[in-house]
């Protein structure tokens, strides 16, 4: 399965990076939103309010040593008044657990959307690549706009059911990230059925995890592979100038690698579905 699917992702690289861009960048655009979102909510919370008290009571302190009173009662005073506003920074801070983690409630919400954007665009794109797929292993010509064109007739199924795989996969990777990619690699026939089959919604889920039942091993293959290439995407942006060059950065080298997972994942469908054919007759 990796094997075809290289060869199919280096014979017909841009068209099939360009139809899965279609679906990508607007959700790794959004999803990139959501995150930076999330940071400046927390920057602005208790957390950088505990810096700018520690920082603001440290120079006070540095100043005493520097400048100390002439007398020593003053330098008793003062040196007993900066004591007190430490303590009360320590007890409105890490006496106070509730506040710290009300703080952090933004930047989850954040990720859990971010992740459900860059989920639902994968679904879309999956759904785009498999007629895509299905012509060109036929040896047909095919290209972006008749792939987008066949699963722009199930829009409405698709996005549908692409967010309720979404939301199931985001509140499983909330468990330690297993549960959602396992429920992840059980969708992986969702969208195929939903383009081809017309099925959608739960009854589109069911069905793609009850035919997975003997390519498990290959559906959690490509969804690890999908994970590494996300975790890929955000080490390499890391590298790049802060500001706006760290989420394109993120979006480019996804954009780039996708497919070929993706790809995989038409494929899977293909081979599931003439084993059905043949059992059948």
């Amino acid at each position: 399965m990796i094997v075809q699917s290289l060869s199919l992702y280096r014979r017909h690289f841009g068209t099939l990076v360009f139809t899965c861009a279609v679906a990508l960048l607007p959700a790794n655009l959004l999803a990139a939103g959501a995150v930076v979102f999330g940071l400046a909510s927390l920057s602005s919370g208790g957390l950088a309010e505990t810096r700018t008290h520690t920082e603001q009571v440290q120079e006070k302190q540095r100043d005493l040593r520097e400048s100390p009173p002439p007398t020593a009662e003053a330098r008793d005073e003062r040196a007993r008044q900066l004591g007190r506003e430490a303590l009360e920074g320590n007890a409105g801070t890490t006496s106070d657990p509730l506040r710290f983690l009300q703080g952090l409630v933004p930047v989850a919400y954040a990720t859990a959307i971010a992740a459900a954007l860059l989920l639902a665009g994968l679904f879309l794109a999956h759904a785009a690549l498999v007629p895509l797929v299905l012509e060109l292993m036929q040896g047909r010509p095919a290209g972006p706009a008749q792939a987008w064109a066949v699963a722009g007739s199930r829009i409405g199924p698709l996005l549908l059911t692409g967010l309720l795989a979404a939301l199931l996969v985001a509140l499983g990777a909330l468990f330690f990230i297993v549960p959602g990619l396992v429920l992840a690699a059980g969708f992986s026939l969702a969208p195929p059925i939903v383009v081809l089959e017309g099925a959608y919604g739960r009854a589109a889920l069911e069905q793609s995890w009850r035919r997975l039942r003997c390519h498990w091993g290959a559906a959690l293959s490509l969804w690890a592979l999908i994970a590494i290439f996300t975790v890929l995407a955000s080490a390499l942006a890391a590298l790049a100038p802060p500001g706006p060059w760290r989420p394109v950065t993120a979006s480019v080298v996804r954009m780039l690698l996708y497919p070929f997972p993706l790809v995989g994942l038409a494929l899977l469908y293909r081979k599931v579905t003439l084993a059905r054919v043949a059992v059948a007759s």
